[in-house]
């Protein structure tokens, strides 16, 4: 019986020792990542959406979305398709409000696409893929393209991007303001990688 209890505690102990191993590894990929990396000179950013407030963006969606009109000040040749549908509690779709925000910033409309029917990473990616090939008139492949979103997102939204489109997207962080959330969105992220890996791609 005690022999029983020990094999027991052991395979536990075995099993969370993997887990904080693995844990600690996902979040190490995490922090590394939300630096952004080879975002110079893109040809098309990507903004991922977020939520939508009844009042507009959300404190997420806004910090994406000034990161976004920072980006496109400092490249007047870059375009950016912005991506999100619309949830069961928003007004309207992410794609939209990003577009509206951004052009009442001062951003020609001719340089912000909207993509309004993405539910998850995958479509906003792939759809944003397929409206930038219909506006440059080539294959998407050809163009140099970054995503931007929350720097605690990178990582994850460039893996899927990679093992769903074989492509690398460079990354561009925006900062989360609120401060007091960030560790959490941080860890939240890691488990957040664990479970991409195992089961999402």
């Amino acid at each position: 019986m005690k022999r029983g209890i020990r094999i027991v505690l052991g395979i536990l102990a075995a099993v969370i020792l993997v887990g904080a191993v693995t844990f600690c590894i996902s979040e190490s990929l995490v922090i590394r990542a939300s630096k952004g990396q080879n975002y110079d000179d893109a040809d098309y950013i990507i903004v991922l959406g977020a939520k939508v407030d009844p009042w507009g963006p959300s404190r997420a969606l806004d910090d994406r979305l000034r990161a976004a009109l920072a980006y496109l000040e400092d490249h007047p040749d870059c375009k950016a398709v912005v991506t999100g549908g619309q949830g069961p509690d928003e007004v309207m779709s992410e794609g939209r409000c990003m577009r509206d925000w951004l052009r009442e910033k001062g951003i020609a409309p001719q340089r912000v696409i909207a993509e309004e029917k993405a539910s998850d990473t995958r479509e906003n990616l792939r759809f944003s893929a397929e409206l930038v090939a219909q506006d440059s008139g080539t294959d998407w492949r050809e163009q140099k393209l970054v995503i931007v979103s929350s720097e605690y997102h990178l990582c994850r939204a460039a893996y899927v991007g990679r093992h769903l489109l074989d492509y690398e997207f460079g990354t561009y962080p925006a900062p989360t303001s609120l401060q007091a959330y960030k560790i959490r969105y941080f860890i939240r992220e890691a488990l957040g990688m664990v479970y991409t890996r195992l089961f999402y791609i």
